[in-house]
């Protein structure tokens, strides 16, 4: 026994385990929670957080009861530094950092880490040592996904849920056992109570493993044409239920079983869409529903809520302002071009070609790529063309990490770059670098070179890509400093002026009613600065407010 140990222990601290990639790769992750973690420092709450935080300070207490629609019960994980508290005893240095909300960050954080390695562990699977570590450094340079591991919110467990279930998919695919299934199961359901945007994942899921069998099917359907048939179907049947059945009961376990098995004609629907299905089908009202009350009573929620944009500002893209609930098509297209560092954009665009072209690169597309390639080009589809909450990049985050662990197949033939390739790539990673650390710490504001001009950024994209209400000590300190400045006004007028983002733009709340309300500033003037790169300062001259009457329509309104 003694020696066995031994022996395991020889094999963990020698290579393949034990290597120097594995220590760049970890000192790769390092900089990323260092970085990450310097970037929280003096940033206020987002508008979304809070929320987010009490969701899961509610699920620690018992209670998952609804408040709102998105709000999720992979919160908790957030909240568990400050549930740890009530366990500590009075004036514990401990307890006053668990308390705050820096620390309930940090477990973002530390999930996105976790994310990172994922990928790099699966794309060294794929394609290799080297390949691996630009996978870890796409993702860890990455501005967007930097900027939305600092929070209390839920998209950054999405996209690693959805990663994390193609990856045991794929796993499961090439070693049908049990294990493997209800690792896979476990996975999908601990994505559903990440996002709703992950429902879409199990029958994915079930489009990439008949695409993996294609082959075997194909053949053994000439063989045996009806028994082969009807034993793939049996075998497809029963996967789908082993992973609703093991999902459903995390979902459950999630939302604390509350009101599981409500018959579906007691909900109290607001969408139209569940309406009209109670209202159509009488005969499926006592039918009772396996998972929580607060987990479909949310689905329907957000549903009704992207039909009609109700608790969103209007989209905005290109200085255009849509009504609410109608979106613009194309605009996570926009958003990356936008929002992706170039540097990125030209390798996925690259590895994306390079895949396409060579066929030797696809001839393992059905038993590898697919598993990375179909949730890219479902989601891409699906929030480019039929999503209306355009509220910002993060949604979109979804499919980074996997686009990140395909490009590593562009690297698989490293030793025969030649020089000028190789250089190249340095350059581009260097480049990408200092892209990214340029803008430390407001990472949510991040733009690339194609908008140098960061007192322009508002003409292309708003909310979420600019303004998500989190520098506001940043912005308090700035008024402490030049008194008198105006944050608000509702005409054309002399002064001067810091304007956030959102309202500049038309798209915060408060002033939906209204989008042209700033219209006035934002076509007609330039910011002098910005505070926080998104809260915009102009100087206003009485001459200049003349001339504008005397030349537009503005002050007429």
């Amino acid at each position: 026994m003694a020696i066995k140990v031994k022996d395991r222990l020889i094999s963990f601290i020698n290579p393949p385990y034990f290597t120097a990639d594995l220590i760049l790769a970890t000192l790769f992750i390092l900089f990323f929670l260092i970085l990450g973690t310097a970037s929280m420092i003096g940033r206020s709450l987002t508008y979304d957080e809070p929320a987010h935080f009490q969701y899961g300070i509610n699920i620690l207490d018992g209670n998952s009861a609804r408040f709102d629609d998105s709000k999720m019960p992979v919160s908790a994980l957030n909240a568990i530094p400050q549930k740890v508290v009530s366990y500590l005893p009075q004036g514990n240095t401990i307890k006053n950092w668990l308390q705050k909300y820096q620390t309930a960050r940090l477990m973002t954080l530390i999930f996105s880490a976790l994310v990172a390695l994922l990928g790099h562990f699966w794309s060294r699977k794929l394609y290799g040592i080297l390949p691996a570590l630009v996978t870890l450094f796409l993702y860890v340079f990455d501005p967007n996904i930097i900027a939305h591991s600092q929070l209390i919110t839920t998209d950054i467990y999405a996209m690693g849920a959805t990663t994390l279930v193609f990856f045991c998919l794929w796993r499961f695919a090439h070693h049908r056992n049990w294990l493997n299934g209800i690792i896979y199961s476990f996975a999908l359901g601990f994505s559903l109570v990440a996002k709703y945007s992950t429902v879409a994942l199990l029958p994915l899921s079930v489009v990439c493993l008949i695409f993996y069998d294609l082959p075997k099917l194909r053949n053994d359907y000439h063989v045996n044409a009806s028994g082969t048939l009807k034993r793939s179907l049996r075998r497809y049947a029963f996967y789908i239920i082993l992973a609703s059945v093991i999902s459903i009961l995390v979902i459950n376990v999630a939302f604390l079983f509350n009101r599981t098995f409500t018959p579906f004609g007691n909900y109290k629907f607001r969408s139209t869409l569940f309406q009209s299905i109670q209202a159509r089908l009488p005969m499926i009202n006592n039918l009772v529903i396996p998972t929580p009350y607060p987990y479909l009573e949310g689905l329907d929620w957000v549903i009704q809520r992207e039909q009609t944009g109700e608790g969103y500002g209007s989209p905005y893209m290109l200085g255009m302002v849509n009504p609410r609930g109608q979106g613009f098509l194309g605009y996570y297209f926009v958003a990356s071009l936008f929002k992706v560092p170039i540097a990125s954009q030209v390798i996925i665009l690259l590895s994306l070609i390079v895949y396409v072209v060579d066929k030797k690169r696809r001839a393992h597309f059905l038993l590898d790529e697919q598993f990375l390639l179909v949730p890219v080009i479902f989601y891409t589809l699906y929030f480019n063309f039929f999503y209306d909450t355009q509220i910002g990049i993060r949604h979109y985050l979804i499919v980074f990490p996997l686009l990140y662990i395909f490009v590593g197949n562009l690297f698989i033939h490293w030793k025969q770059f030649s020089k000028w390739q190789k250089a190249l790539f340095y350059l581009s990673a260097v480049y990408l670098a200092i892209s990214v650390l340029s803008y430390f710490p407001y990472y949510i504001t991040y733009f690339n070179e194609l908008v140098l001009d960061k007192r322009t950024t508002y003409k292309y994209l708003s909310d979420s890509n600019l303004d998500y209400g989190q520098d506001r000590y940043q912005l308090d300190a700035y008024l402490e400093k030049h008194p008198g400045t105006l944050t608000d006004v509702d005409r054309p007028q002399a002064g001067n002026f810091i304007i956030a983002a959102n309202k500049l733009t038309g798209v915060a709340l408060g002033i939906t009613s209204d989008p042209t309300q700033y219209e006035w500033l934002r076509k007609n003037f330039t910011p002098l600065d910005t505070v926080a790169n998104y809260y915009f300062i102009f100087k206003i001259s009485p001459e200049e407010i003349k001339r504008l009457c005397q030349t537009t329509d503005y002050c007429n309104k």
